[in-house]
Order: structure tokens, then sequence, then C-alpha cells
């Protein structure tokens, strides 16, 4: 007997052994327009699944036999097919848009239950089609404040595009548009992001849980792609708005008429007219204040599994008070990318990329004026190999390559004025990221996503670099508590390529989910991070003053380890969905400036700034209703963001400038019917920190404000309610009006609180009274907007 069953059960694993797998691999399309759809869920047999990559490209391995695959994707008719598979087998999906698109807004990157099975978290996507739905600021669609939206994410100021993270500096956060990294990514001073929503296809954030094919900034990675434009037909937008105007222009490259062309082009253009009505304003006339941006993508299919990409991004801000002040600022980025599906199992990218950041002020000071122009350049090259071994498990291999170039700046004198040129010294540096990413599927109820970069960091010549005496650019005083610059002993000189400083550190990431049931999931993630460039600046958020550094000698790269735990559920069969995360973030070598820092114009940037530790901690609640006449999401923010540096507040902890304790974001969007959208958010954030004078004195006449500690105060608390009206065209008609109301009741937010001595008028003569005032700045009030736009 017990041969018997011995000989069963060899026969049994003979054949088991014997069973052959066989690859299903292809690409989904959008059928309207042809362009690749990335994220979507591919399930077999409702047990075994993969998503498309950013190509759209999907390949899953399986055993021999006949397989149910149903193709999912948010916003899109759900597909299913019976596939025998007893060969290697390339299928091909074309999703059709769902006619109720507009009901639903989701904030994940599919349907709610990928939210809960991926092994991702920490991270949130936002469709353009969500983006389109919620109110305005000036009637201009914006992506970065759009995502200030979500937990854990803050607005540096009311109004402005920059945005915080987890508690980090907006410099700590990457930010690509196809790979390019964009530096600094507002327009008109803040208010606008450089981000053309029409030309951009999804939006994907970063918090945690950061991949190991990301790098290079220690808080979040914004990865943003353009559309691809229409492979099948010509169509153009049009978008008339109050301050500014954008067109769009899109069709295929060969055949077209509904059937795909070789490849697709998309051209869009934005720019603001403020210029054209400020002199009909008196206290405007003086001013010119606009920005304008072109986006453009291409792609080419060389043969079935080869393909092109070219797409490129250039802005310019431009700011001007008559012979006053001048600042001419702007962002230039090209990707080029070749993708090819070397079999079934191994897909290839390579992109070459090409950034540019630069500014220039005038300063028209009668008998003084001069230029300051600053730039930084950057060329990269991201070879990438996707290894898609089997069902729930794939490995991502690459490495970055990225050359920096940095020109801090260059004083030129402009209208033949005294001002002697200056030139400073140009900083260059080498970063090279080899990494690898691997997900793979243990179990039913167990999935993990772990991997590992390696950075290496090296600062080289063409650069002279002074050596000081003591061995470093500041000693601190225990006595006076406070810094002292420290006088150059000697200078060494760099020839072009010498290294003159490097790093090398690695970089584990992991996460894992752990499925609790079809409704729950339970995740955890680490990362650690290293950045190597710092933004020198003592304000919140990016200007166009600002001055990156790399790490060198004297400046240390910042590095953090982050851990976040979260637990995601589905209710009511998937119309809501719930979440909770909290994370630890413990930062080093993060740098600040010293106190009475000056930043500008400064040769040697390390003798004004110190560096020390941080810490960031936080829970953040988020509830979403995903279907309905009814849409949106409530979002809470619990969140502490502090700083521990030599010689700042006694050597305490003190609380960042973006440190800001409760958040909350209230999101609804209601369609009434087939013609009338209607969308209204509502914020509301604790003050953030600053620091007031507790005190004054009289020195040499004048009167000086004396401080004590750092961010010891706090600005009132914000809150803010904006609401829009989307008036959509009648069948058979084009041209949709969009209303938008920002600050409804006309809150006063203050931007800034600035003291002053009070002054009485006497006999319209002013009299100082010796008294201190406070007084509060704010940006904005109510502002209605209306935009027309439509399609071609």
């Amino acid at each position: 007997m017990k041969k018997i069953v011995f000989c069963i059960l060899s026969m049994t694993t003979f054949v088991l052994s014997a069973q052959q797998e066989h690859t299903i691999s292809g690409y989904v399309k959008e059928s309207s327009n042809g362009e690749a759809l990335f994220g979507v869920n591919i399930i077999v047999d409702g047990d075994k699944g993969t998503t498309t990559n950013d190509y759209g490209f999907f390949s899953i391995s399986l055993i021999e036999g006949t397989h149910n695959v149903v193709v999912s994707y948010l916003g899109f008719e759900t597909m299913q097919q019976e596939v025998v598979l007893d060969a290697d087998k390339k299928l091909s999906f074309q999703m059709v848009e769902e006619s109720n698109t507009l009901d639903e807004v989701v904030v994940t990157t599919s349907k709610t239950t990928r939210d809960i099975k991926s092994t991702e978290m920490s991270v949130a996507t936002l469709k353009t089609a969500t983006i389109k739905k919620l109110p305005t600021g000036l009637g201009e669609v914006d992506v970065l404040k759009s995502i200030q939206l979500l937990p854990g994410v803050s607005s540096v100021s009311e109004g402005s595009s920059g945005f915080n993270v987890r508690g980090g500096s907006s410099d700590q956060n990457l930010v690509l548009l196809d790979d390019a990294t964009i530096f600094n990514a507002s327009h008109l001073l803040g208010f606008f992001s450089v981000f053309n929503a029409d030309a951009v296809k999804d939006v994907k954030l970063y918090k945690g849980g950061i991949p190991a094919t990301f790098g290079g900034r220690l808080s979040s990675v914004l990865d943003i792609k353009q559309r691809e434009g229409n492979l099948k037909e010509f169509e153009g937008e049009l978008g008339i708005g109050l301050i500014s105007s954008r067109a769009l222009i899109q069709g295929p490259i060969g055949k077209g008429n509904k059937e795909e062309g070789k490849g697709s082009y998309l051209l869009a253009g934005r720019r603001s007219y403020i210029d054209v009505f400020a002199p009909l304003i008196d206290d405007f006339k003086d001013t010119k204040l606009f920005f304008y941006d072109l986006n453009l993508k291409v792609n080419y299919n060389l043969n079935e599994n080869n393909r092109l990409y070219l797409s490129g991004y250039f802005g310019q801000d431009q700011f001007a008070i008559k012979n006053i002040f001048g600042n001419t600022y702007g962002n230039g980025s090209a990707t080029l990318r070749y993708t090819s599906v070397l079999n079934d199992k191994l897909f290839f990218q390579s992109s070459l990329i090409y950034s540019d950041y630069n500014y220039e002020v005038d300063v028209l000071t009668s008998g003084s004026e001069f230029r300051w122009a600053s730039s930084i350049v950057n060329w990269n090259l991201k070879p990438r190999l996707n290894w898609y071994i089997s069902s729930g498990n794939t490995l991502k291999a690459g490495v970055d390559f990225t050359y920096y170039n940095f020109n801090p700046g260059e004083i030129s004198s402009i209208n033949n004025s005294t001002t002697t040129p200056q030139e400073f010294q140009e900083k260059y540096a080498l970063e090279t990221a080899p990494y690898v990413d691997f997900e793979q599927k243990i179990s039913d109820k167990l999935s993990l996503q772990y991997g590992l970069r390696w950075s290496y960091f090296q600062r080289l010549g063409n650069e002279t670099v002074p050596t000081y005496l003591n061995g470093a650019p500041l000693t601190f005083n225990t006595t006076l508590d406070l810094f002292y610059e420290n006088a150059v002993a000697s200078e060494t000189n760099y020839a072009k390529g010498d290294i003159i400083e490097s790093f090398n550190n690695f970089e584990p990431r992991a996460s894992a989910r752990f499925l609790w049931n079809e409704n729950t999931s339970l995740k955890a993630s680490y990362n650690r991070n290293y950045q190597y460039l710092h933004l020198m600046s003592n304000s919140t958020s990016a200007t166009p003053l600002d001055i990156w550094a790399p790490s060198g000698p004297y400046l240390k790269p910042q590095y953090s380890d982050q851990f976040a735990l979260g637990y995601f559920r589905t209710l009511k069969d998937n119309n809501y969905d719930f979440s909770v995360e909290a994370y630890y973030k413990d930062l080093s070598d993060v740098t600040d400036f010293v106190d009475g820092a000056d930043l500008l114009f400064q040769e040697q940037i390390e003798t004004q700034v110190v560096q020390g530790d941080g810490r960031a901690y936080g829970m953040e609640f988020q509830l979403n209703k995903n279907s309905g006449k009814l849409t949106g999401w409530l979002s809470y923010t619990l969140a502490r963001t502090e700083r521990k540096i030599q010689g700042i507040n006694n050597n305490k902890f003190y609380p960042a400038n973006n440190d800001q304790l409760h958040e909350v974001s209230l999101v609804g969007l209601y369609k009434l019917n087939d013609r009338w959208d209607f969308g209204a958010n509502f914020v509301y954030g604790s003050g953030k920190p600053v620091t007031y004078p507790t005190g004054k004195f009289e020195q040499n006449g004048l009167i000086v404000a004396d401080y004590e500690g750092r961010n010891g105060n706090r600005l009132p608390a914000f809150h803010r309610l904006d609401l829009s009206a989307t008036l959509n065209p009648k069948e058979g008609r084009n041209g949709t009006w969009i209303f938008s109301l920002a600050n409804v009741y006309n809150r006063q937010n203050a931007a800034t609180i600035f003291f002053r001595e009070r002054v009485d008028e006497i006999n319209n003569i002013d009299i100082p009274t010796g008294q201190t005032e406070a007084s509060k700045f704010s940006f904005l009030g109510i502002v209605p907007s209306v935009t027309y736009q439509f399609k071609f």
C-alpha cells in the first residue's frame, strides 16, 4: 500500500513539474486616442495579477491551460477575456471610457481594491480629470495646489504652489516632469505651478515607501507624466481665462483617421496677461508681471517592439518694477527616451535628460545698477531593465548618472554703473547610483517590495577651495552663544575633473503588505534617503533668488530614515475607503542658516549655514467617497517637525519653518446633471512658526530689534473655502464654462506678521510714538474667476 501511495505522489509531482509555463504580454491603451494607460489591473483567475508599467506594457507568466483575464481601470469599462494558453501570447486591450466617468473621483492608482492589495503605501495618484474638477485660484487649474489637499502635504503659504511633505522642506521634494528634474516649479512668484494641466496625464506622489528607482531627495517624489498625443486623429483645445489662456494641439504621425499612426505629437502653450491690463491700474502701471510656458511630446514606433519618445518643457517668468527692480527666471528640460520589449519578460528603457534652471535679477537703483545671474544645469542618463520573472514577482534594475553644473552667481554692471563686475566660481559634481528593486508575492496574504540603491557623489574641479583656520568655516563660541567666521589659512586649486570630495552611501528600501481579508490590509515601510544638494535659503519656499549648492568639504550630504505603518480598508462595496498612516522620520545633517546670516552675494556659502539633526512624526487619516453623484475625500494630518542644531535656540529642539500641528482638507464634487458639475474644498491649518522680537535696544542711534530663540511664536490659524461650477455643453455642441470663487468668505489669512514703529498723524505730519505695533500681511481676499474652454 505504501508503495502505491508513493507511486501516486511521484506521478503527481512529475505531472505538476511537467506543466509548462507561458507568458501573456502586451499593451493596454485608451480606445479613443491610443494613449498608453499605466497602473491598469490585469487580474487572472481572480487571484493572480499584475499592473501595466509607465508605457502601458504588462507581462504575466501562467501555467498552461485556460484562464480568465480581467482588465480594470478607474473610469473605464472593465474588460474580460478567456485565454487558452498553450504558448506565449501577445494581447492588446483597448479600454473604453465609462459613460459615468465624471461621477467618480479617487486618489489611488486605480480601483480602491488596488490600494488594499498593492504593496505600495504612502502613495497617491491624481488623474487630470479629477484635478480639473477642483475649484481653482485665479481661474487656473493647478497640479501642485491639488496635491496640497492630500494628507501629509501642506502649502508653504496661502496661494503658493510650493509644498511640504511630512515635515520636509520644499527643496527636499524631487519634482520630475517626464523624468526631468524641475528645480523651481512656480510661476508668478508662487501663485501658479509650471505644470499645464492640459498637457499632464497623471500625477503620482510618493510620501514614503519610495522605490529604489528614485533618489536624491529626502521627503518625497512627485512624478508627473505628460500626455503622449492622440494616435488616431487631430484635435485641439483652447482655454481662455481672466488671468491666462492656454492652447493645445495633438494628432497622429502617419495614418490617423481612427487608425493608429506610427506615432503622435502634442504641443501645448500657456501665457498669462496681467502685464496687458496692469497699465490700466495706477498702482501697477509701472509693473511688468507675466509668465509663459511650452510643452512638447513626440513619440514614434520604430517597429512592434521598439519606440522613441521626445518630450520637452520651457517656461519663463518676468517681474519688473520700472527703475527699481527686474527679475527673469525659468526652467528648461528635454527628455529623449527609448523603450524596447526584449522578450515577453524583459522590458528595457533608457533616457537621456537635460534640465536647466536659471534666473537673473536686475537692481536698478540709480548709480549702482547691476545684474545678478545664476543657474543650475544637469545631464542625466538613466538605463533601466524590468524583468517580469513570474506572477507577482518583478525585478527592476538600473543605474542613474547625473552630471551637475552649478553657477552660483555672476554680477555685471548695467547702464554704465560703477558696480564692479564679479564672477563666483562654478561648481561641478557627478552622481552615480545603481539600484535594484524587487516586488515579491510570498503568499496570497503577504507581499514584499524591497530594494537597494547605492549613491556615489563626487564633487569635481575646476575650483579653488579654501582651507580655514581650525579646519572649519565657523567656530561656535559657547560663552557668547554665537558663531564667528574663521579666517582662510590657504587655498587649494583643483583642475578640471579632479575629485575634491566624494561620498558613497547605501540606501535600503523595504515595504510589506499583509492582506487581512479582501477588504482590509496592513502595511509597513522603511526608507533611507540621501540628498547631496542643498538649497541655501532663509525663506520657507523656493524663490528665484535661492542658490543650490552641492555637498563638499564643508557641506555634508543630508540623509533621513523614515518608518511608516498603515491600515487600509474598503467599505460598502468599495463605495468608500479609509486609511490611516503613522510615520516617524529621523533627519541628519540638515542645513539651516546661522543667526544674522546674509545668503546673497556669498562666495563661500558654508560660512552662513550650519548642519544638525531633525525629526518629523505624525498621523494621516483619509476617507474617500468613490462613487455616486457626490464624491470626494476628507483628510486630517496631525504632525510635528523639529530641528536641533548647535548654536540655534540654545542647542534645543525648535519647530522647523514648515511645522504645522493640525491640517484638515475637505473636498467635494457633485454632479447635478449632464450639464452642471459643482466642486468645493475647505482647508484648515494651525499656525506655522514665526520668530517675533522680544524687545528692542538702541545702537549707534538706531533702534534694533532683539530676538530670543527661533520659531517660538505662531501665525494665526489658516482656513479658506473655495467653490466652483462647471457648465458643460449641450449634446452636439462645444464649449465649457468654468466659474470659481476662491476664499468665499474673504478670510484675511496672515502670510506674515511684521513689526514697525507706530506713527500718529498730527496736523498732517507723521509723529513717531516710540511704540511698536504688529501688522498682518495677507496675500489674497475673495477672488472670482471664469474660464471658457472648447475643443476643435
